[in-house]
């Protein structure tokens, strides 16, 4: 039986630091919820943590009953909440946060696997290696797509699941690949050295089946994408355009605007025929204009 991934995130494919750099690591779909939370509440009450939230508490409590202070308790209080907040802090962290020394690495990287699988662990697989990131990425975008919400709710877990498998198989090439390679120098052992590689091959094979196979659910989901934006933008611009004024008052408002230079004019010369203000340059004959001299300046 498949279960779904903790929350909060919908994604089983978690960006995270460890001791080596960055990587993407991909969640067992098999570790039950209740296991996940078992999980958090064992990082939020690492010894650290429980030493200093009852240690600020033990405080607190003698300095209330032997009278120390205000000061001495609101430290002690500090202590406790500064504790809690740690043990928040490495709950919520739990899988983002793995950049432990060799010698203190957590028990989620303890046996490779068990919680998830990281893009880094097939490093050393050939080809294999890379095909795993792409299987890792395509599982988190058709987890994300906004595609998944009109395709039956299972496929993204049944993705997950089958690739999950496929990297279990591919995991499990390891001593057989070190086999052939021992073979492969011994001449006596040719014919078992060749068995070993055709057997990794057929692991690596399908493999590469299970990428096509995700990366076709991809086109498909991409393509749906690209409607729904067209859809989105065209629903955009319709509502966009409807709140435009119609072509109709477009027209009528240059016609309404068209006489006011006319209306102005008349009031103008009206007004500089009262106070003899004289003709405007525009009204005086052409030959009055001032015309342009040698060098630029004005004819004298």
């Amino acid at each position: 039986m498949t279960h779904h991934n903790p929350s909060p995130a919908a994604t089983p494919v978690r960006a995270a630091t460890f001791a080596d750099g960055p990587d993407s690591m991909l969640l067992n779909p098999h570790v039950r919820p209740s296991r996940w939370r078992a999980e958090r509440v064992r990082a939020a009450l690492h010894p650290r943590v429980v030493i200093g939230v009852l240690g600020g508490i033990a405080l607190a409590v003698v300095a209330v009953i032997s009278a120390l202070g205000a000061a001495v308790v609101c430290a002690a209080v500090l202590t406790a909440g500064i504790g809690a907040i740690i043990g928040w802090e490495r709950a919520a962290g739990m899988l983002a946060e793995h950049g432990h020394a060799a010698s203190a690495a957590c028990r989620m990287e303890r046996r490779r696997g068990e919680f998830f699988f990281r893009s880094r662990d097939f490093t050393g697989l050939g080809t294999a290696g890379a095909e795993v990131r792409v299987l890792i990425a395509g599982v988190d975008e058709l987890h994300r797509s906004p595609a998944r919400t009109w395709i039956d709710p299972g496929i993204p877990h049944e993705v997950h699941r089958i690739v999950w498998q496929a990297l279990e198989f591919l995991d499990r090439t390891r001593a057989a690949r070190s086999l052939a390679d021992d073979l492969t120098a011994d001449p006596a052992a040719a014919g078992l050295g060749a068995a070993a590689r055709s057997s990794v091959a057929e692991i690596d094979r399908a493999l590469d089946e299970v990428a096509r196979h995700v990366h076709g659910c991809l086109v498909l989901t991409r393509a749906w994408e690209t409607k729904l934006r067209h859809a989105e933008l065209a629903a955009r611009t319709d509502a966009v355009l409807a709140a435009l004024p119609g072509s109709d008052v477009a027209r009528c408002l240059p016609q309404a605007a068209e006489a006011l230079p006319q209306t102005v004019f008349a009031y103008i010369t009206a007004a500089r025929d009262t106070v003899g203000a004289g003709e405007f340059p525009w009204e005086q004959p052409a030959s009055s204009w001032p015309r342009p001299g040698r060098g630029g300046g004005a004819a004298r």
